[in-house]
């Protein structure tokens, strides 16, 4: 018996398996084992007994409790269940049974035995659901080799066969979702640039709004709700699902509804159908729109070369006509291919992730000869490598990070939605304990109440009693399932734990805010600023410096225990020493500028304050110093011992000096107008290390 790679498109409504086919350069769909090309997404269990496909909806049009469709868009939520057979089945539980029974069918059809599967999934599909996809292939007994948009994978059964050079955009309208896909397709190089959609949107909603039509009009003239009775509006709802479809080809339709006795008969034209659902396609162009919007520079309409048409819902009239209206020219059904066209794409993928490469030769018979030419050049022959197909995330991803205040928490993006998949991206920080708590989240607002909360990440390794730099890379790998990684500045790597979070968004925030607010209380620090009063910085400088200090100390409030100030030129001198903050403000009265720089503060600083941890030293200067030497060798001690030092530099100032005198990520090299505002996010900083030990500060 054969054994093959597959691709799968497992629809909401209905499913279908491709293979690629070495030999010929052509993909295949395999049949199931009532010979149909698609099967009907739809579960039945009683008695012991499990149908899949035509007779499962067979059952499910006949009113039977015991099926289950529609079951896909909920992948990945907690909450969903349905009871078969007495049992309770979430939709990754249905999606196996569903995925295993065909597997059995389509292999004794088709006399293979199937190995391994690249599985599509709706591009809006969010990390919980597309983890639940991988999880229900793997226990249907797959090899599952990647998990794939499906506008992508029909980007590719559509764009990589044809040859040439264009801007193609898949308008994806299944059973039970819509995405819309744009790529950059240059002979056998697919770019992904853009994606958008809704996971929730589909021909389901508008099956949805002639079930509605129906009860309404069956209560009004029977007084009778069929919405109450289980079976009789499970069998309504597949009625509805027949009229939709009739009305593609047809000016008006029957749907004939039985309940409690009573038979009603109702009469629905086209023209009443897409009058009541045309909010539905306002709500696909909106996304759509939205798309073009986020691509920028002008994106549009016009911006488009082709447009193809993807899911079985993309039948209905109205859908060719808006979208014609729109784009002003037809859009692309290949070879009315709507419910295959995915599935051939998934396959050529499937051949990729074994193979490496696959070279497509659309002549003679088959699917790829009978849909795709190469304009007048006729059809052509391409190799295509796997760095041939590059994809983009479909969401944001970010980490909870308090916010510039200190006093609320944000989503801080840390990559942006259509940024490459497979492309790592990396965020420094500093880090005064030994272990981290990341909260990751998934979603394009800076609200994190607007967002998905996907993991807590628990970042070890850190060495103890110092703050650490270090560096964490975050990525979407090829399934776009997110993957975390950190090193140390050495680096050397830091060990990344995952792990779900039981509580919701706001309870998280809110315990955050609390812990760090108790923790405040409980966490004093010393702060030291040692300010340059050489000549130089006389005038608008020190009148800067002053007036950044007393900024800084108000930004601070009450997480400062101690506060003293150095000035330095010639020689240094305690302006004030340990005292409370609000003493500070005679103290700063008495900064002057005249002199040269001859003076190292810092160890004026360490001889008089000592070392330890939570004491802190912030130094402003303006420029060179003639004890260069003896300051970096005065500050390795300081920070060797725990001190932690932020060097702040303006006008002729060493940033290269700055940087080798501070604590990692603390040297800064500003214009004099930015003081103030560096300051008090300093103050800020150290307000939220001083909360917890657990603490973090972004370096970008």
């Amino acid at each position: 018996m054969k054994s093959i790679n597959v691709g799968i498109d497992l629809g909401t409504t209905y499913s279908a398996v491709a293979v690629f086919d070495a030999a010929t350069g052509r993909v295949d769909i395999l049949k199931n084992d009532i010979g149909e090309e698609i099967t009907p997404s739809v579960v039945y269990m009683e008695n012991g007994e499990t149908l899949i496909g035509q007779e499962a909806k067979d059952q499910q049009a006949a009113g039977n409790v015991n099926t289950c469709a529609f079951y896909k868009s909920m992948m990945g939520d907690e909450n969903f269940v349905r009871y078969l057979d007495g049992k309770p089945f979430d939709a990754e539980g249905l999606s196996c049974v569903f995925l295993s029974k065909l597997k059995a069918a389509v292999e004794k059809q088709n006399g293979v035995s199937i190995t391994g599967a690249v599985i599509t999934v709706p591009a809006y599909f969010n990390e919980a659901q597309r983890q639940a996809t991988i999880h229900a292939g793997e226990k249907a007994g797959f090899k599952v080799l990647k998990i794939i948009n499906e506008p992508t994978a029909a980007i590719i059964a559509y764009g990589l066969t044809g040859g040439g050079k264009k801007t193609a955009m898949v308008y994806d309208l299944g059973g039970g979702t819509f995405d819309v896909t744009i790529a950059k397709i240059d002979g056998a190089q697919v770019d992904v640039i853009a994606t958008n959609g809704d996971h929730q949107l589909g021909g389901r909603n508008w099956d949805k709004v002639l079930v509605d039509e129906i009860v309404d009009r069956f209560e009004q003239e029977f007084g009778v709700d069929i919405s109450a009775n289980k079976e009789d509006y499970t069998e309504l709802v597949v009625r509805c699902e027949k009229a939709k479809k009739q009305l593609t080809s047809v000016a008006a339709t029957d749907i004939t509804v039985r309940s409690e006795g009573y038979t009603g008969k109702y009469t629905v034209t086209r023209e009443e159908f897409e009058d009541k659902t045309k909010r539905l396609m306002a709500e696909t162009i909106m996304l759509t729109e939205k798309c073009f919007e986020e691509l920028g520079g002008g994106f549009g309409w016009h911006s488009v070369d082709e447009i193809v048409l993807v899911g079985g819902s993309t039948r209905m009239p109205q859908v060719f006509d808006t979208i014609q209206r729109k784009f002003g020219k037809a859009p692309k059904t290949i070879g009315g291919k709507v419910d295959t066209i995915v599935a051939a794409g998934a396959a050529m993928q499937a051949h990729l992730c074994v193979a490496g490469s696959i070279t497509l030769t659309p002549t003679g018979g088959g699917m790829q000869a009978a849909q795709f030419g190469g304009g007048a050049g006729g059809p052509v022959s391409l190799t295509i490598s796997s760095s041939s197909i590059r994809d983009v995330t479909s969401h944001s991803l970010g980490m909870l990070a308090f916010a510039g205040d200190g006093a609320s928490i944000i989503n801080s993006i840390i990559i942006k939605k259509n940024s490459m998949v497979g492309k790592p991206y990396s965020k420094r920080y500093t880090f005064a304990g030994e272990q981290l708590e990341a909260y990751v989240l998934q979603g394009e607002s800076s609200s994190p109440y607007d967002c998905t909360l996907l993991y807590k990440y628990v970042i070890s390794g850190m060495k103890k009693g110092v703050k650490n730099e270090f560096t964490i890379d975050f990525l979407y790998d090829q399934n776009g399932v997110v993957q975390v990684t950190g090193k140390l500045a050495s680096g050397t790597p830091l060990k990344v734990n995952k792990s779900t979070v039981s509580e919701s968004v706001s309870e998280v925030i809110d315990r955050l805010l609390r812990e760090k607010e108790e923790a405040k209380k409980r966490a004093k620090v010393d702060i030291t600023f040692a300010i340059d009063t050489s000549g130089s910085m006389s005038g608008t400088p020190i009148n800067e410096a002053k007036r950044s200090i007393l900024e800084f100390v108000s930004q601070l409030g009450d997480a400062a225990d101690k506060v003293s100030l150095i000035g330095f030129a010639n020689s240094s001198t305690w302006l004030c020493r340990d005292d409370a903050p609000r003493a500070i403000e005679k103290a700063v009265h008495k900064l002057d500028a005249d002199g040269g720089t001859n003076a190292d503060p810092l160890e004026y600083y360490g001889k008089a304050k000592g070392s330890g941890d939570g004491r802190i030293l912030i130094v402003l200067t303006d420029g060179e110093w003639f004890r260069k030497d003896d300051a970096i060798r005065s500050s390795d001690v300081l920070k060797g011992s725990g001190v932690t030092i932020y060097a702040i530099g303006v006008g002729d100032a060493d940033y290269r000096f700055l940087e080798r005198i501070a604590s990692p990520g603390g040297a800064k090299k500003i214009d004099l107008r930015q003081l103030v505002e560096t300051f008090k996010e300093i103050a800020d900083t150290i307000a939220t290390e001083a909360s917890a030990a657990g603490s973090y500060t972004s370096l970008g």
